[in-house]
């Protein structure tokens, strides 16, 4: 079974409570999940919240939705991740989506979980760390249980813990493929982090259509500069950046 597990928090520093401002009567966490449940080969969707009270409204969310939800560690998200895979032991493959990705496309999902099922991998992405050729928002990790377990079980950087798959990326016994786009696109971003990111999703969602793909937004973007500059000032992984500055030996 093939499980999308979409991590999603109220508590994000940058734009607290992201996940459920909306766009036209709709939040943009249940934008995602609609756009996910697109997706042709997925089994099942749940999200992974938190135990923090602050996420309840997350929890009430899913459940108007007919989405599961479970509750874990706030900042151990591989942790959480990992709790939540063990509710669904049928689960031999792991989607990993994040929660700021409300205009995540479905047929990238379908293409990264194809490549790792041809390349028989335990770890694939369209996402190479300073190789990005698809635009921010866009992001999609596989990878199989056992080596999300392996993670969960060994890895102790507190970088590896939050972010859940630096550990899988960067040790060399697991086998790893990555997708490219056809055409590079990283310098649109598509994701929501700031109240500038928010403008430019909220402008996509209302001009564009709920079951279109990524290139529509790209064009619709670079049709109107004005939209596409108001975020393009942002770097690319600065959360991830942060925590590897964090980690112990680093000044």
């Amino acid at each position: 079974m093939t499980l999308a597990i979409i991590q999603a928090r109220m508590g994000s520093t940058r734009l607290p409570n992201k996940v459920l401002m909306e766009v036209g009567g709709v939040s943009l966490l249940e934008y995602e999940i609609r756009r996910v449940r697109l997706a042709k080969t997925i089994d099942k969707i749940v999200v992974a919240t938190t135990t923090d009270p602050g996420d309840d409204r997350i929890v009430q969310l899913c459940a108007s939705t007919g989405v599961d939800c479970t509750r874990g560690s706030v900042n151990d998200v591989l942790d959480r991740y990992w709790q939540c895979a063990q509710q669904y032991p049928n689960a031999d493959v792991i989607v990993r989506i994040t929660g700021d990705c409300p205009l995540i496309d479905p047929e990238i999902i379908d293409h990264v979980i194809d490549a790792r099922l041809a390349a028989n991998a335990d770890y694939a992405s369209n996402v190479e760390v300073g190789h990005e050729t698809f635009p921010d928002g866009m992001d999609i990790e596989v990878f199989t249980r056992a080596a999300l377990e392996t993670a969960a079980r060994e890895a102790t950087l507190p970088s590896d813990r939050e972010h859940v798959t630096p550990y899988i990326r960067n040790q060399e016994q697991f086998s790893k493929t990555f997708v490219a786009a056809e055409t590079d696109h990283s310098n649109v971003r598509l994701t929501v982090d700031t109240p500038a990111d928010f403008e430019v999703v909220r402008f996509v969602i209302e001009y564009a259509a709920p079951t279109d793909g990524y290139m529509t937004f790209v064009r619709l973007l670079e049709a109107h500069p004005e939209i596409l500059s108001k975020n393009s000032h942002i770097a690319r992984n600065e959360g991830y950046v942060k925590s590897l500055s964090e980690d112990p030996g680093k000044t």
